[in-house]
């Protein structure tokens, strides 16, 4: 093989890797930003449309709870078994095994709190605010609230009801296996609205975005944390001390509820204390400055030996003694300056 024939296919290789692209025709820039201006603007009305009819159907959902378990229900089986083989026979035997849990007044509950959620996120992410909808997002926190503490009743008769059946003594209830369903379908109902199959099902993922907002529905912490709190401290609204009352009435409870010495001890000489610290932060906040400073002081002086002490110290003095304004250079005074060479 001669040695031109071994190279003509290397040139050639070589040529097309540095062959120049030829550009096409100069676009109407002018056009196509105006179709891109066009699209977007489409792209604002279909989501406003689709939050308004997911707004609308979540409202309906949200007006019972026997509605808010069918519109979940529905739901399921638009979002795992339509157009399955056998779709009626498969979606039928879903629902026959949590039949008895979606009967439950717990489960029909928290389906209705999901709901009332997604209202509530399908509003905020449409633009009204969270000083508008403040009143209704505590009125649910409050509502939040009592579930839980029901379902800490129930999760008591739960461990109740085991105790006896293990025991073999008279009082449990053997065809009680429905509990656990019950609880663990509660639940499902609270965990998010991202994921879950109402939102799926009506194709809303993006819509359920908002800012300042929390899309746990059962996050009874979060919700204060990321829109109540917030949103009253900046309004200098004294209900921000009730929460710290409710906190405090809620740990106190819990801590006794155990009848464990050791638990009563820490939250009386630990937890108690922190939370009240906490609460005589919030003066400040909503503008009571002197009595934040009587608060703090109260408690540093009941409890000197809190592990948080010295930290509590260090924050009262740094609201006692104003910072230290940094000293003016000398050059920027009144009369001084840059000093001229004499005779300049």
């Amino acid at each position: 093989m001669s040695l031109r024939k071994f190279l003509l296919p290397a040139i050639f290789a070589t040529r097309l890797l540095h062959a120049e692209v030829q550009d096409g025709p100069a676009p109407d820039l002018a056009q196509i930003l105006q179709m891109l201006k066009a699209l977007k603007e489409q792209q604002v009305v279909q989501m406003k449309a689709a939050r308004e009819k997911a707004l609308h159907n979540a409202q309906a959902a949200a007006a019972t709870p026997t509605a808010a378990v069918t519109a979940w229900e529905e739901a399921i089986r638009e979002t795992q078994f339509e157009g399955q083989p056998r779709e009626g026979a498969a979606f039928r035997d879903w629902r026959d095994k949590v039949g008895d849990a979606l009967k439950e007044r717990e489960t029909q509950s928290a389906a209705q709190l999901y709901f009332r959620w997604l209202v509530l996120t399908l509003q905020r992410a449409n633009g009204r605010t969270v000083k508008d909808l403040l009143p209704d997002v505590i009125a649910y926190t409050k509502d939040l609230a009592a579930d839980q503490q029901a379902m800490e009743g129930f999760a008591e008769n739960m461990k109740r009801e085991t105790e006896l059946a293990k025991s073999g003594k008279h009082g449990a209830r053997p065809g009680k296996n429905s509990d656990a369903a019950t609880r663990q379908m509660h639940d499902t109902f609270l965990r998010g609205l991202g994921g879950s199959a109402p939102v799926k099902a009506m194709s809303i993922e993006e819509a359920i975005k908002a800012e300042k907002w929390s899309n746990n529905p059962g996050d009874l912490e979060g919700v204060y944390q990321q829109i109540i709190l917030p949103e009253l401290r900046t309004e200098k609204d004294s209900r921000v001390l009730e929460y710290w009352d409710l906190k405090i009435k809620r740990e106190a409870d819990a801590a006794a509820k155990t009848k464990l010495a050791y638990d009563a001890e820490k939250f009386t000489n630990e937890r108690h204390p922190s939370l009240l610290w906490n609460k005589a932060l919030e003066y400040q906040n909503i503008g009571a400055k002197n009595r934040a400073i009587g608060e703090m002081f109260k408690i540093i002086k009941g409890y000197p030996k809190h592990p948080d002490a010295g930290r509590w110290i260090a924050e009262l003095e740094a609201v006692l003694m104003p910072p230290v304004a940094a000293p003016i250079p000398e050059e920027t005074l009144p009369g001084t300056g840059p000093t001229r060479p004499p005779g300049s």
